[in-house]
């Protein structure tokens, strides 16, 4: 799909182009980008918020923007706002209205989601009181309240502290684990690494780089990383003379070296000089890594 804007002036903004994404069914699927890189723009083709300027895209099954699939799926946008007069039960009820649930069954559900994100001892705050992190955890809530096959998360730990970035991490894991799909947006790498089954990396409007989490962070066939504590500094200088790189911290070291046999030699050298081994296993980048190749100097 392309995206094209009409601006003032006659003047254009491409959104998005030649996008191409395949998600499949019960996967955690990420989407990475700098700002302007075309997120947002794909996130409101997705819901049917905005049309394609060209191409087409299927959602569940059903052409971009079909009511069929809109009451399936659920969606948490970045900055969410609610109705701040109401607290937690009457907002969820208000969206479970709107699907057309009610009843004992609404308050189950209700119940039974702000369970899910840690808000039902609170659930009598109202929202004009709730701090970033209390919104974001009900607006999690709203976004399941209809039990969606597939989710749609902008930025969902955005304004949480870690313990409760680590609670929503774990619903979404959980989510996944019940069969279903979730998109997930975010810029913060290191939360998507381990969380995603596939992320794509997205630049300027197109997508630059895509796969399974595992296929993007392999690293050179071969290659052997080597983490180790309390290193005598002379043992460090012996790896530089045959590692690829040699990385120090504190009392830290991280050194690759370019085939196993390397890496068994050193890690005898660090054991004889009675350093702490706490790592040897094949190299293995991190997202951010792959994310800095793979925009480089081109992010806008």
């Amino acid at each position: 799909m392309t995206k094209i804007y009409q601006l003032e002036f006659g003047r254009k903004q491409t959104g998005v182009e030649d996008l191409n994404l395949e998600v499949e069914e019960g996967q955690i699927f990420g989407l990475v980008g700098p700002n302007g890189s075309g997120k947002t723009t794909t996130l409101k083709l997705l819901l049917g918020l905005v049309f394609p300027t060209s191409g087409t895209g299927e959602v569940l099954g059903f052409p971009i923007g079909h009511p069929a699939y809109k009451e399936r799926i659920g969606f948490l946008p970045e900055g969410p706002y609610f109705y701040d007069h109401l607290n937690a039960v009457e907002l969820l009820r208000f969206y479970g209205g709107l699907f057309g649930l009610g009843g004992k069954e609404l308050d189950r559900r209700v119940q039974e989601l702000l369970e899910l994100v840690g808000m039902w001892d609170r659930r009598h705050i109202r929202v004009r009181n709730y701090s970033r992190g209390m919104l974001q955890r009900v607006g999690v809530a709203q976004a399941l309240i209809n039990d969606p096959d597939l989710i749609f998360l902008d930025e969902p730990t955005s304004g949480l502290d870690p313990l409760g970035a680590m609670q929503i991490r774990e619903v979404i894991t959980r989510i996944r684990d019940q069969g279903k799909t979730v998109f997930l947006c975010s810029h913060l790498l290191k939360e998507m690494e381990p969380l995603c089954d596939n992320i794509a990396i997205l630049n300027r409007g197109r997508v630059v780089q895509s796969g399974t989490v595992d296929e993007l962070l392999a690293g050179p066939q071969g290659m052997y990383m080597l983490r180790a504590h309390t290193v005598p500094q002379e043992v460090v200088e012996s790896l530089r003379s045959f590692a690829t790189e040699v990385r120090t911290w504190d009392s830290e070291i991280e050194a690759t070296f370019a085939d196993q046999k390397l890496a068994a030699q050193a890690l005898e050298a660090v054991v004889e000089a009675g350093g702490t081994v706490r790592e040897l296993s094949p190299y293995r980048r991190s997202l951010e890594e792959v994310f800095i190749d793979a925009v480089g100097g081109e992010a806008q």
